[in-house]
């Protein structure tokens, strides 16, 4: 049940406990490039940073990094869903981990993208020589897959083009896709996954190994079928495949499209374990994953679209780079629609990311803000967690 709306994946955002690590992982270690520094749009407390693939285009996928800071206090359980919530969270903490849980409600990873197995194997290589523990690669039925984590534990995937979705089914979605031989738990020889890798130690990235943007995201569902017609008949993306999921049995692994074509590289992918536990959103987890509306007027009807269906959703809120609503799936977990990023509008698009930006009502607050991201300091006094 495609809406005319849906234009793709606009970004995933993380939680970080401290934003100058997570940015050398993603610049130094992932070879994104960091495009903008800036402050979140609900209280310039929080320390925002967004990525992209080095592509010079305008508006594509990235990776957002919002810092709570210091860890030692939890995530408010609403996660920053409107300005009234996070600046409560920021003015009277919860005692608690900061640390995320996966679980139900939750998002479990992000799959970025290479072209080719070859290069998987480089990146395999490339990255143990850098001292991060990979698992894989394991073929996953439409692609071949890596994993690691960043230094919070976010769960990273690196995914291949190929296969590609294409080749089993020619209505897609249409029926159960059962696990290919040797790619289920218990029928491949973790061994020999956890051997192969590339012929020669890779010390640096090589252009072929650059990062060609999103592969898919995938959350955690409780209720696969539930989440299923939330996406196509509330939502408006496309389901585009059923399939089991291959690291445990009696689980399923659905796909979706939230872009006109497959090939887009906008997938949505769900894990659907029945009556799993609610997760914890915190440090090292995904906070919301935004969908792309093609401007403002989209945004506006998509939005209009899913409160007519009585779909919770927040006013538009119009922020430096785009204007976004955010909703909720079925077991919590944040989605969010959005504009195009422009994040050219208040640096030279050949200089992205080398200052501080804040909106023009804060520039007068700019030196206290500074202050306070670099010296860090705790909020006021927390409160026990009710």
């Amino acid at each position: 049940m495609s809406n005319s709306w849906a234009a793709g994946i606009h970004s995933q955002a993380f939680v970080v406990s401290n934003i100058e690590r997570s940015t050398t992982f993603l610049s130094d270690v992932l070879g994104l490039r960091l495009v903008k520094r800036t402050v979140h749009d609900h209280d310039p407390r929080l320390p925002v940073r967004h990525f992209d693939f080095g592509s010079d285009r305008q508006g594509g996928a990235h990776i957002t990094l919002i810092e709570w800071n210091p860890i030692f206090y939890a995530i408010p359980s609403s996660g920053f869903f409107t300005a009234a919530d996070t600046r409560a969270a920021l003015d009277a903490p919860r005692v608690g981990a900061a640390m995320g849980r996966w679980g139900s409600g939750t998002n479990h990873h992000l799959a970025l993208h290479v072209a080719s197995r070859t290069e998987l194997l480089m990146w395999k290589s490339y990255l143990g020589t850098r001292g991060i523990h990979v698992t894989g690669p394991y073929f996953r039925n439409y692609f071949n897959a890596i994993y690691f984590r960043d230094p919070d534990g976010a769960i990273f995937e690196i995914a291949t083009t190929e296969p590609g979705f294409l080749y089993d089914e020619e209505v897609l979605g249409s029926t159960h896709q059962e696990a290919k031989p040797g790619a289920m738990t218990g029928a491949r020889s973790e061994l020999d996954v956890a051997e192969e890798s590339w012929d020669q130690e890779v010390t640096e990235r090589t252009p072929e190994m650059a990062l060609l943007g999103f592969h898919h995201n995938t959350s955690v569902s409780s209720d696969i079928e539930r989440t299923t017609e939330f996406l196509t008949e509330q939502v408006g993306i496309d389901l585009i495949k059923r399939t089991d999921y291959l690291d445990q049995a009696g689980a399923t692994h659905f796909y979706y499209k939230a872009a006109p074509q497959v090939e887009d590289s906008a997938i949505l992918t769900f894990f659907g374990f029945p009556g799993h536990e609610r997760g914890r959103l915190g440090v090292g987890l995904s906070h919301h994953i935004a969908l792309v509306a093609k401007d403002a007027d989209a945004v506006a009807e998509w939005r209009q679209d899913l409160l007519a269906k009585g779909i919770d959703v927040t006013e538009v809120e119009d922020g430096s780079y785009f204007r976004s609503a955010s909703f909720r799936d079925p077991d919590g977990h944040i989605l969010q629609i959005a504009t195009p990023a422009d994040f050219s509008s208040d640096e030279d698009a050949d200089s992205l990311g080398r200052r501080l930006c804040l909106p023009e009502e804060l520039e007068s607050e700019r030196a206290s803000i500074e202050r306070f991201h670099r010296d860090r300091p705790a909020p006021t006094p927390a409160v026990a967690a009710s």
